[in-house]
């Protein structure tokens, strides 16, 4: 280049040198370009590869924070199901001691089985108190069951309507654990009620009970 041109020249001269270099390339032998194709061609493949790994590079960074977004997501509710759990645990732990302390309540009323005749006693003494006659008064086979036993006794009893439901007043507030079912009332020519069910009653398992309940529960685990 002419070192007796002004600037506008060089730079036009410049440009032209250039332009005369990207023409007439051949694609097919990038090995013969002039520098200019050559070195511009260079950093633009230089660039396009660097970008290309970026763009994979990015991408596996992507689907990994989306994953553990998702996990944090996750994460978050299981917490506050957990913290919303213990919130109420308080609660429920008072409920299971009240629970407990009405289980532990109703086995203490429970009478044992050398009582059971006491029982019966206390109901006869109950019906005359009341004014009622017992036709009969007849112990049915005992139900065991895991933790007590029921002791059933059919009836038969004979008297007025008031004093029927008198007496039934009187076995629902007896400190021992006595319920009147399978009710039956039929009326007599001479005014007064016959009153047929069930008293059923319950008690504590004996020893031999409750080793046989245990045997039992432990064959069916």
């Amino acid at each position: 280049m002419r070192s007796d041109l002004n600037v506008s020249e060089r730079i036009s001269a410049l440009g032209d040198e250039i332009s005369e270099q990207f023409s007439d390339l051949d694609p097919q032998d990038p090995a013969h370009w002039p520098p200019i194709p050559r070195y511009t061609m260079l950093v633009l493949v230089s660039f396009l590869v660097m970008g290309l790994c970026w763009y994979l590079w990015v991408s596996d960074s992507y689907g990994e924070l989306s994953s553990l977004n998702e996990q944090e997501v996750q994460l978050r509710i299981s917490f506050s199901n957990k913290l919303a759990k213990t919130t109420y645990l308080n609660a429920f732990k008072h409920q299971r001691d009240q629970v407990r302390l009405q289980v532990a309540e109703l086995e203490r009323q429970l009478p044992e089985k050398s009582v059971t005749n006491e029982m019966l006693t206390e109901v006869n003494r109950l019906a005359l108190l009341r004014k009622l006659q017992f036709e009969f008064l007849r112990p049915a086979p005992t139900v065991v069951n895991p933790y007590y036993a029921e002791m059933p006794v059919k009836f038969s009893l004979v008297g007025g309507y008031h004093d029927v439901a008198a007496f039934a007043g009187d076995i629902a507030h007896i400190r021992r654990v006595l319920h009147l079912q399978d009710l039956s009332i039929s009326s007599r020519p001479d005014g007064l009620l016959t009153v047929d069910g069930t008293l059923r009653g319950y008690r504590q398992l004996d020893r031999a009970e409750s080793l046989r309940q245990s045997a039992t529960k432990g064959s069916e685990k």
